[in-house]
């Protein structure tokens, strides 16, 4: 056989596995990315974007015209970017999650296909496409997906070059594009992980020194990338950037932020139990054995433990945490499994490992279901969503009419468990490896139906869409809008009615810092300054998410006080 023929049938397989990887992913990744947007966060994210075009500043930030560095800017610049060629809407604002997951499982396909074979590589990338946590955060506009992209992209990089010394050069400088893209992603996270999975990778590994890391070159193009926004945003807002590095970084690390908010972390136990569900079904195969392979480039196979683990074991060391920060492990763990799938050691065993706890899962699921009560619901929420465990903190009550919307999902899941891995552990006793792999896909598919179910039912509580039509109804363009607490709970309202608000009792969270600064002259009011406001001569709309008795509704002229209706977790009001 020639070159040129096997040239021709590496590409031809290369093709098919590609075609496999997109076929099973997009439906995975890019359904639902229309529906509107959830707050708190995703309004925030569109907003900012929005307003980085309106106000032509691509180096700080911005949120109802106040500076904003809780996060670096590269996803907002991609947002803007998409905004600026396609218009805003829900679903550009969420583009970069789900192409950014995209990219992470090809990466993914691509490390699996190098430290194994090309069955290893698919099947890790179809584990990590599938996997249930992505059904929830591909559809939720945040940095962490792009950083969980940046951080496969450095790996990738150093483990393709590893073994190529003749590079020379242009050895490992992927890696750090990956990094320096990681730090305008999700901030210095995006250098430490790197390094330190580098560091721990290489002393387990010992197959390289100091002088063949290219260090020199590598560095020089790191700073190239992510050098030039920190120095501007330092120069431009010195105090800003100092919150940016200080508060957002080493003190959230320590749960010791200078100013009080209300985000509640997860506890140890609960993120390691949670992050297990996120990367679930494939989470269960992760410490199945790949097969024995003697060749140069098997010896950094443990590169892609020590990756899972430095991720996971430093946020479980870490003060605060919430349920999702295991993601940037997922790559590693799909590699993982891909390779375990493709010797097919050690499946079996784990099969009924899994057939055991989804029986009992499924089975408390289904028993759970049938009676789920407000409370079990309110925790079982909690536990999965930091803005739940928020207000279980507060005492609030559950938010929801009926718990019995979340008790039917739950049932279904219990069905899918009990089911679907059954077939799953049938297929694979008899000899059907590719169905029993494909089995646990449909369960991940039926599960990812369902969790995309489960945000229609919470969509009209968090979406602040109706309540900014229910506004833009009614509103003339010297009218003004007033929003009660923290505006972290309603920022979407600002992307959807295109117009600033006052903030009135909410110098809380990140805005008791930007309270501060001189751009916030004016923004926020309290109780007094709202009721001149409100006697005054324009009209008034009040958005508030307490009851009116327990609100600032309270402390208006009742005679004065409009109702116009309740949307969602939102009242609305107006003095005429």
């Amino acid at each position: 056989m020639s070159v040129t023929t096997i040239d021709r049938t590496a590409l031809r397989a290369r093709l098919i596995e590609l075609g496999v990887l997109l076929a099973v992913s997009v439906p995975f990744l890019f359904v639902e990315l229309g529906m509107p947007l959830l707050d708190p966060d995703e309004g925030l994210y569109a907003t900012i974007a929005q307003e980085i075009l309106n106000r032509r500043d691509w180096v700080i930030p911005h949120i109802n015209g106040l500076p904003y560095l809780e996060k670096p800017p590269l996803y907002f610049w991609l947002t803007a970017l998409t905004f600026w060629v396609f218009g805003p809407s829900e679903w550009a604002v969420r583009l970069w999650s789900a192409l950014a997951t995209l990219g992470s499982v090809l990466l993914t396909w691509g490390i699996g296909r190098r430290l194994y074979d090309d069955r290893a590589g698919v099947l890790a990338g179809l584990a990590l496409a599938t996997v249930v946590g992505n059904a929830l955060y591909v559809r939720k506009a945040s940095t962490d997906q792009l950083f969980v992209f940046c951080l496969a992209l450095a790996m990738y990089g150093f483990l393709r070059d590893v073994e190529r010394p003749d590079l020379k050069r242009t050895r490992f400088l992927l890696f750090y594009v990956g990094a320096a893209l990681g730090v305008l992603a999700k901030g210095f996270l995006g250098l430490i992980f790197p390094l330190l999975i580098f560091g721990v990778g290489l002393a387990v590994a010992r197959g390289l020194t100091w002088r063949e890391l290219n260090f020199a070159p590598g560095a020089a193009l790191f700073l190239l990338i992510a050098a030039p926004w920190h120095v501007l945003a330092a120069w431009r807002s010195p105090t800003l950037f100092e919150f940016y590095v200080l508060d957002n970084h080493l003190l959230r690390f320590l749960n010791a932020r200078r100013f009080v908010e209300d985000d509640v972390p997860i506890s140890t136990l609960g993120f390691l139990v949670v992050s297990f569900l996120w990367a679930f079904p494939w989470g269960v195969f992760v410490l199945a054995r790949p097969a024995p392979d003697p060749s140069p480039v098997a010896r950094w196979r443990p590169v892609i433990a020590v990756w899972a683990l430095v991720i996971v074991g430093l946020f479980a060391l870490s003060r605060f945490k919430h349920e999702y920060y295991a993601l940037p492990a997922f790559p590693a763990i799909a590699v993982l499994v891909g390779a375990a799938w493709a010797s097919g050691r050690d499946i079996r065993r784990w099969l009924w490992v899994g057939m055991v706890g989804c029986g009992a899962g499924g089975l408390w699921a289904l028993f759970m279901g049938a009676g789920l009560t407000p409370a079990q619901a309110m925790s079982g929420l909690a536990v999965l969503n930091a803005y739940y465990r928020i207000l279980h903190e507060q005492g609030v009550l559950f938010p929801f009419a009926s718990p019995r919307p979340f008790g039917v999902l739950l049932q279904w899941l219990g069905l899918t468990l009990l089911l679907g891995w059954s077939v799953a552990t049938f297929c694979w006793a008899r000899g059907w490896r590719r169905a029993s792999f494909g089995s646990l896909v449909a369960v991940a598919g039926v599960i990812t139906v369902l969790i995309l179910r489960l945000l229609a039912v919470v969509e009209p509580h968090h979406s602040a869409k109706e309540i900014s039509r229910a506004i833009m109804a009614h509103a003339r363009p010297t009218d003004v809008i007033v929003v009660e607490g923290s505006l972290e709970y309603s920022p979407a309202l600002l992307f959807y009615t295109g117009r600033p608000v006052l903030i009135v009792n909410g110098a809380v969270g990140y805005f008791s810092f930007a309270s501060t600064l001189p751009e916030a002259n004016g923004v926020f009011i309290d109780t007094q300054e709202l009721i001149q406001s409100w006697e005054g001569p324009r009209r008034v709309f009040l958005v508030v998410r307490r009851p009116r008795a327990e609100s600032v509704v309270a402390a208006l002229p009742a005679t004065s006080v409009i109702e116009l209706g309740r949307f969602g977790s939102r009242w609305l009001y107006s003095n005429r």
